[in-house]
């Protein structure tokens, strides 16, 4: 196949991909070279998506964070979201400087627990163990998570 079919091509199927969710650059370089498009049909697309404005790793990088913090997950896992789908870490630092603020995380931590509290009400430290887990896997730091669980009265 020539140079223009596989522009062509790979313009259509990055459109398409496009259509589903927003990408990152590096997302939209690692699919095109899966699907086995060469090197200089993947920059020059790659190059016009970033022209057109389709690609933009700043926009994409702060609607992930919104929406992550709007899902209940903290500063650790969209820091690793946004470092695995190729976000440049200067992006990232800014951003999340921006975007997050430890008494907000400390609310959203707060609101978390209060719809996990125990049935039976009894707070104790298997209770609390399995919380800490539970706040650490959603990505939020270790001293909010202590400071949120501490108010429940419990010291260890």
């Amino acid at each position: 196949m020539d140079d223009r079919a596989d522009l062509k091509k790979a313009r259509s199927r990055v459109l398409r991909l496009l259509g589903y969710r927003a990408r990152s650059a590096r997302e939209v370089a690692d699919y095109l070279a899966r699907k086995g498009f060469n090197a200089n049909v993947a920059d020059t697309v790659l190059n016009e998506m970033l022209e057109y404005g389709y690609l933009d790793d700043r926009k994409f990088a702060s609607d992930l964070i919104s929406y992550r913090k709007s899902g209940g997950h903290g500063l650790k896992k969209v820091r690793y979201e946004l470092q695995v789908k190729g976000v440049d870490r200067q992006i990232i630092d800014q951003l999340t400087a921006e975007m997050f603020d430890p008494e907000d995380d400390l609310c959203r931590i707060r609101e978390l627990l209060a719809r996990r509290e125990p049935y039976n009400g009894q707070v104790d430290h298997r209770w609390v163990n399995r919380q800490a887990a539970y706040l650490k896997r959603r990505g939020f730091q270790d001293g909010l998570i202590f400071k949120a669980l501490k108010e429940y009265g419990l010291s260890e």
